[in-house]
């Protein structure tokens, strides 16, 4: 029960018990003694009925102003969650304030991750823009007439400028993910004839590491899923890239297929690289992030892959997971809806 206006009710006993004692004393030939337990008594029954009707008034008050204000009436009346209303504000007031202390630390979190994503944005595109500047400033100092190396600073350049452009590409698709404003446009199509275009187009990218690409097993002639082929594409083609370019060189590169169920088939990529450690493990699909930041940078990328393609699967409706072990290496796997 709530904390009762007891100085209220002592306040009308008082004036009750002292009011009855002039009474008795000047109309009644009650003796003072007498007169006083009489008049203590009956202050006790004002204290005792002033209280329960000051309880009762605020109590259905209060109730009425809950219901009003806070909406609770099924939680009280149906499932008799709390008897008090002001136990039930307590329970409220800290629900909110619970709720706002988490606001304020997501809010916290976002504004972190927008500095150190702007940051990144500027760090990434800084380095090809200098580079380009400075191709650029040599060629006009008097390079642009010197034969041997005009042509070599033009496409060292162009390759800068193409950098440029598809850490834009990157970041543009990656804010389209995010929006929702990224329509998938769904098909039936096989998924080993995928596979072996991706292979197809990163022969050499393989040959130039020394790495064996192919399927883990032999695989089923077709397997059918509805999905988006071009996104597929860029996941299967980003996953295995990444394999090539940061997996062992002299080593191995597999993709394997696993059919879960009549309706889902999880895809692996996997690599005999050098692995990842755990704390990394954790934050392989966040924007920029790379394990190995120099090597990251001097093999090229934007550092947004990974991340596109856990959007572009989870945009599917399936899920992406890595396994890792250092020295032994990666496995990046996802799951599709088969057709």
């Amino acid at each position: 029960m709530f904390k009762k206006p007891i100085h209220i009710t002592i306040s009308f006993s008082v004036i009750g018990c002292s009011i009855i004692l002039v009474l008795l004393l000047v109309f009644s030939d009650v003796g003072f003694g007498i007169s006083s337990l009489i008049a203590m008594a009956i202050g006790g029954l004002i204290f005792i009925v002033s209280q329960w009707v000051l309880d009762k008034f605020i109590f259905e008050r209060m109730n009425l102003i809950l219901d009003k204000l806070l909406n609770i009436t099924y939680e009280r009346r149906v499932l008799k969650l709390l008897d008090d209303p002001f136990e039930l504000i307590d329970s409220k007031v800290n629900t909110y304030l619970e709720k706002q202390e988490k606001e304020e630390e997501t809010l916290n979190e976002q504004q972190n991750f927008r500095r150190e994503y702007i940051g990144n944005i500027a760090h990434e595109l800084k380095t090809p823009i200098f580079t380009t500047q400075g191709y650029i400033l040599t060629l006009l100092d008097g390079g642009l007439e010197d034969e041997r190396i005009n042509r070599d600073y033009l496409r060292r350049a162009d390759k800068s400028i193409e950098r440029i452009i598809d850490l834009l590409d990157d970041l543009d698709l990656i804010t389209k993910l995010d929006s929702g404003e990224f329509p998938l446009e769904y098909e039936t199509f096989d998924l080993i004839q995928l596979v072996r275009e991706v292979f197809d187009a990163l022969e050499l990218t393989a040959k130039e590491r020394n790495i064996t690409v192919a399927f883990r097993t032999s695989p089923k002639k077709q397997i059918f899923v509805d999905a988006d082929r071009n996104r597929i594409y860029q996941v299967i083609s980003n996953l295995v890239v990444n394999a090539i370019k940061y997996g062992k060189e002299g080593g191995s590169v597999d993709v394997g297929f696993n059919t879960m169920s009549d309706q889902i088939v999880h895809i692996e990529v996997i690599d005999d690289g050098h692995g990842i450690s755990d704390e990394n493990l954790l934050k392989v699909f966040q924007r920029f992030y790379r394990v190995d930041k120099s090597g990251g940078r001097k093999q090229g990328g934007s550092g947004l892959g990974l991340s596109i393609v856990k959007h572009i699967v989870e945009a599917h409706g399936q899920s992406m997971n890595v396994n890792s072990k250092v020295g032994v290496g990666s496995t990046f796997s996802f799951t599709l809806k088969l057709a």
